[in-house]
C-alpha cells in the first residue's frame, strides 16, 4: 500500500528525530516540527496507522514511537534525502597516509581508517585473486637441499617460503628452473596455472628435486589466494551507542562478529556501488538487530572487494552512505597509484 503525501512526511520526520536523539518520538515533538503543519491530534492518528501498516513500532517506556525494520527499509528506499557531493578532504587525507603496497595490509589499514572516520564497527574484505597474476618467481638457494621460493603477484603481493629437497639441486638446475617458471607462467590469471601448464615447465626444465616442492608451493598461493580475507575493526566503537548499553547484547554481537567475520560479508547480492542492509537483512540474531552499508571497490582488471560500516539500526544512513562512497572511491585511487600496474588498470 502506498502512503500519502501526510504518512510519509511524518515517517520521514520521525526516523530522522529517532536517529539524532535515539529517544522514541511523541506526536507533540513533530507537531512542533516547522516543516509539520500538522496538529498533534492529526499527528498521532497518523502514527497510529503507521503503526498498524508495520512502519512503526510503540515501546514500552514510552508513548513515543520508534521506526520498524520496515519503517527503515522505506526510507531508505524513497524517504531520505540523498546527500550531495561533499568536500572528501577528511577521507583524501586519511588515505593518503596509507603507504601500504601489500593488498591485504592495504585493505585492513582501509577498514581501521574508515572506522576512525565513521566511528562505527567496519568489515574490509578483499577479492578474491584467481584473476590475478604472477610477475616474477625467484628461487634462493640456502644451500643445495634448501630454497627459498618467492613469489611476486601483479597486485604488489609477496609471498615466500623455504622448502628442502630429497636430493641436492644444482645451481645450474636452479636457474634453469627459475627461467622457465618466469617464462612460462608469468603475466597469467592464477586460474589458469593448471597440472597441465605445470607439466610443460617439467618437461622445459627437466627432471629436478625442486620441481615438486614449487608445483605444490603455487598449488597452495592459488588456493590461499583465491579465498577471501576479511578484517573487522572497531567493534568496541559499538558500546558508545545506547543500543548495546545492554552488556550481554552487544558481548553477544562483538563475539559474534570475532568468531564469524566471513559471515559478514553479503553474498546473495551483489554490491553495486552503496548497498544498505537492515535488521534481518543481515541474517539472524544478533545481526538481525543491527545494519550494514556496504560500497564496493575495485583492483582493476583483478576483481572487487567491498568495504562496510556495521551499526545500530537507528544510523544516519544518508551520511554514512555518502561517506561510505566517497571513501571507496578514494581507495580505488590508491590502489590504482600504488599498487597496479598499467596493464592492471581497467581501461
Amino acid at each position: 500500500m502506498e502512503l500519502s503525501e501526510r504518512k510519509s512526511k511524518i515517517l520521514k520526520a520521525l526516523i530522522a528525530e529517532y536517529i539524532r536523539t535515539a529517544e522514541p518520538v511523541g506526536s507533540k515533538t513533530l507537531a512542533a516540527m516547522e516543516d509539520l503543519h500538522y496538529s498533534s491530534a492529526t499527528i498521532r492518528n497518523e502514527m497510529s496507522e503507521l503503526e498498524e501498516m508495520g512502519y512503526l513500532e510503540k515501546t514500552h517506556t514510552s508513548s513515543g514511537r520508534v521506526p520498524s525494520h520496515k519503517g527503515y527499509r522505506l526510507y531508505v528506499d524513497e524517504l531520505m534525502t540523498q546527500e550531495t557531493d561533499q568536500d572528501a578532504s577528511a577521507e583524501t587525507t586519511a588515505l593518503m597516509s596509507l603507504k601500504e603496497r601489500e593488498l591485504d595490509r592495504l585493505i585492513q589499514e582501509a577498514g581501521r581508517l574508515i572506522s576512525t572516520l565513521t566511528n562505527y564497527a567496519t568489515v574490509a574484505v578483499t577479492p578474491h585473486m584467481t584473476r590475478t597474476s604472477i610477475r616474477q618467481f625467484e628461487l634462493i638457494a640456502v644451500d643445495d637441499t634448501t630454497f627459498v621460493i618467492v613469489v611476486v603477484t601483479e597486485s604488489g603481493q609477496v609471498k615466500n617460503k623455504m622448502v628442502h629437497t630429497g636430493a641436492p639441486v644444482s645451481k645450474e638446475e636452479t636457474e634453469l628452473l627459475c627461467y622457465v617458471l618466469n617464462q612460462t607462467l608469468t603475466a597469467l590469471p592464477l586460474e589458469q596455472i593448471t597440472p597441465e601448464r605445470f607439466d610443460i615447465v617439467g618437461r622445459a626444465a627437466g627432471v629436478s628435486a625442486l620441481l615438486a616442492p614449487v608445483a605444490e608451493y603455487i598449488a597452495e598461493l592459488i588456493r590461499e589466494l583465491g579465498s577471501q580475507k576479511v578484517f573487522v575493526q572497531g567493534g568496541s566503537k559499538l558500546l558508545g551507542f545506547p543500543e548495546y548499553h545492554d552488556t550481554k547484547k552487544a558481548q553477544k554481537l562483538l563475539a559474534y562478529m570475532a568468531d564469524d567475520a566471513k559471515s559478514l560479508v553479503p553474498t546473495e547480492q551483489e554490491i553495486d556501488g552503496v548497498k544498505i542492509f537492515i535488521g534481518p537483512e543481515n541474517g539472524a540474531d544478533p545481526m538481525s538487530e543491527t545494519s550494514t552499508i556496504y560500497a564496493k571497490y575495485d583492483i582493476g582488471t583483478i576483481g572487487q572487494g567491498v568495504i562496510g560500516i556495521v551499526g545500530p539500526t537507528r544510523m544516519d544512513y544518508a551520511a554514512l552512505s555518502a561517506q561510505l562512497s566517497r571513501f571507496a572511491k578514494g581507495l580505488n585511487q590508491l590502489i590504482s597509484e600504488t599498487i597496479l600496474d598499467d596493464r592492471d588498470k581497467k581501461k
